[in-house]
């Protein structure tokens, strides 16, 4: 019998073919999105660019420099930059040199008329955000603080470079309204050459032909029908689409916007926007002609028309194949890297953390003396002050004096609460021990504290305190017994109990349950599956009112009512703990101790 080598692509060229053709796609949409940002700066104001590799990121900032008007030079904004570095402040040593306050001019007021890029958008702190998106709106830099009132006109082109590595990273939604692109360019790879089709003579010929581009109503009608579709209620998105589209048409030499055009902008301005993922159209006979929808009074309806259903499409298409396309890179990103991020909350500190600031204040109590901000303080009255005789050159007072803020992430406390009884032990007691131990390896990658409280028979044991040894928890959990009773209630306790005086000692605590929710003790140790299921409510209502985050895994055989009631009591995230699916265990905790 003689074997036939398969005349079809393999499954792993299938599969490059496919790579391939999205890389291809994703690229093409960056160079466009470039490319209008350079026709038309002032209206489209800027985009998002989410996953791109390093290089991707810088070439496609070149493209843009390269297609702009007069070479406009590139500002980089830092994400811990400080506002008087951002918005412009007091310049120091000028106005001790000069004796009357002088301004700085800020990063925003410098960057007028060239490229802002924000690296690491994501992490963008909210207040800096809110700078950036007054200036983007107002096209000046206000600046009213120590003693100065400057006003600068600025206007630039903002490239926000977004990595999200944690499920609570997103970019401030607040900047991302206001860039009119976002591009998920995961699978575009730097190894390949990319090769531009848009140079400056074509976009400078395509704005001169912008202002005679006409639009038709269907047109217009469909790109605001098809942003109601997708849940997009900013009214910001259906401008920067229509002005997209009359780019995208000026760009091929059209005189008029067409569908495709249409189609084509809604997917670079809506697919980052959609709040309502549409399902995929189903043919439908077409309805009698004499008969019209209507609502509940009577009144006629209007069906979106065609191109209203293209436009959806369109965005629909691109938002499947971003997901997947996000979803290849998480895939591909090693478990420990994964778990390599932070958790915790943020608390504001007097002595350590990263500087925020300085706020008034005495530095032989609240804190360190920041000099630079006590100096800033004092020079705009030095020509109202007297120097005390025999004293330094500046005078300053008592209320000049700036201390040093701080901010840190305190210490995250993961508290497994596992179910050791008998109903526990012959469903999954086994997988639940082995979900544990893939949990903690994220947690001892993150140096985060872990503790074990077992429930059984009558009570509930702290088998181990906070601890950050993984060895100490690991020997905990292989001696972890199982059968008896079910004080669920005790369990929950017990956790509420910890969780409170981890809070008092500045940490924050995660809880994350293992049970199937069925208790049978009640909390003062006697049987009985109505008390207990009573008392079980009860603690769940108190440890919901401490507004801690907690992850409730029903191991159960099959997902059980009770244990759905008692997460829901507590304010708990439920979720059935999968039979297989490890990676998914690990990503469920990871969100909630992230977000």
């Amino acid at each position: 019998m003689t074997a036939h080598a398969p005349s079809g692509p393999t499954g792993w060229q299938a599969r490059r073919d496919v790579l391939e053709r999205e890389d291809a796609r994703q690229w093409a949409r960056a160079d466009l999105a470039a490319a209008l940002l350079a026709l038309m700066p002032q209206r489209l104001r800027g985009m998002v660019v989410e996953g791109a590799a390093p290089e991707i990121a810088g070439l496609i900032q070149d493209r843009l420099a390269s297609r702009m008007d007069g070479s406009p030079a590139v500002y980089r904004m830092p994400v811990s930059i400080t506002d008087d570095r951002l918005m412009g402040g007091l310049d120091l040593a000028a106005t001790l040199a000069m004796g009357r306050p002088v301004a700085e001019t800020g990063l925003l007021a410098r960057a007028n008329g060239s490229i802002l890029v924000v690296a690491m958008a994501e992490r963008l702190p909210g207040r800096s955000a809110a700078q950036l998106a007054r200036v983007i709106d107002t096209c000046e830099v206000s600046t009213e603080r120590d003693g100065l009132s400057v006003r600068m006109a600025s206007s630039f082109v903002t490239l926000a470079i977004s990595d999200p590595d944690e499920p609570g990273e997103v970019l401030p939604s607040g900047l991302g309204d206001r860039l009119a692109f976002g591009l998920a360019l995961h699978d575009v790879s730097p190894a390949r050459p990319r090769a531009g089709t848009l140079g400056r003579e074509q976009i400078a010929a395509a704005r001169e032909g912008l202002t005679d581009i006409t639009v038709a109503d269907d047109v217009i009608d469909a790109i605001i029908g098809s942003a109601l579709q997708l849940g997009i209620a900013s009214m910001r998105a259906p401008g920067f689409c229509l002005a997209a589209a009359r780019g995208i048409a000026a760009l091929a030499g059209r005189k008029a916007v067409t569908e495709a055009d249409a189609a084509l902008a809604a997917e670079l301005v809506y697919a980052s926007r959609a709040r309502f993922f549409p399902p995929p159209e189903e043919q439908a006979p077409p309805p009698p002609k004499n008969e019209t929808d209507s609502d509940a009074e009577g009144n006629p309806q209007s069906q979106p028309d065609a191109m209203t259903e293209v436009l959806v499409e369109a965005v629909r298409v691109r938002m499947v194949l971003d997901i997947a396309a996000k979803d290849r890179a998480r895939r591909q990103t090693p478990l420990q890297e994964v778990a390599a991020g932070k958790s915790g909350d943020t608390v504001d500190s007097r002595m350590r953390g990263s500087r925020i600031g300085a706020r008034p204040g005495d530095p032989r109590r609240d804190g360190r003396l920041d000099i630079l901000a006590t100096l800033r303080a004092a020079a705009p009255w030095q020509r109202l002050r007297t120097p005390a005789p025999g004293g330094s050159a500046i005078a300053v007072r008592a209320g000049d004096f700036r201390v040093k803020r701080y901010r840190h992430r305190s210490e995250a406390v993961v508290i497994f609460v596992v179910d050791a009884s008998g109903s526990a032990a012959m469903n999954r007691l086994a997988e639940a021990k082995g979900a544990i131990e893939l949990l903690l390896s994220g947690c001892y990658a993150r140096r985060e504290s872990v503790a074990l409280i077992a429930f059984r028979k009558e009570t509930a044991d702290l088998l181990l305190p906070p601890t950050r040894s993984l060895t100490r928890v690991k020997r905990s959990l292989s001696r972890l017994p199982g059968g008896g009773g079910t004080p669920l209630a005790a369990g929950i306790a017990a956790a509420a109990q910890l969780a409170r005086l981890q809070r008092q000692r500045r940490r924050s605590p995660h809880i994350v349950f293992l049970s199937d929710g069925q208790g049978n003790i009640a909390l003062d140790g006697s049987p009985g599956r109505e008390q207990s299921t009573e008392d079980a409510r009860d603690m769940a209502r108190r440890l919901k009112a401490l507004a801690e985050p907690v992850l409730f895994f029903d191991i159960s055989k099959r997902p059980s009512l009770e244990a759905q009631k008692i997460s829901a009591e507590m304010g708990a995230l439920y979720k059935p703990l999968p039979v297989a699916d490890a990676r998914r265990v690990f990503d469920t905790v990871r969100t909630l101790l992230l977000s």
